[in-house]
């Protein structure tokens, strides 16, 4: 796996099988299912001011991580 592209999440088995499940009749991969509700999540509980510092530390780990 290409960990410069994707990393794993660790959940558990009930969430996993909620998640795939709700996947599956939404016609979504895992992983898309995970993002729509991450970005649903963001727009319903931060602000504006969260969402600009959680950009911006996003943005300090990708700099520290690349060096």
């Amino acid at each position: 796996m290409d960990t410069t592209k994707w990393k794993s999440v660790l959940v558990t088995r009930p969430m996993y099988e909620e998640i795939s499940a709700v996947a599956r009749i939404e016609a979504r991969s895992i992983s898309g299912q995970l993002r729509l509700i991450w970005e649903a999540w963001k727009r319903e509980n931060l602000t504006k001011k969260d969402q600009k510092f959680l950009d911006q530390e996003v943005s300090a780990m990708r700099e520290a991580a690349n060096g």
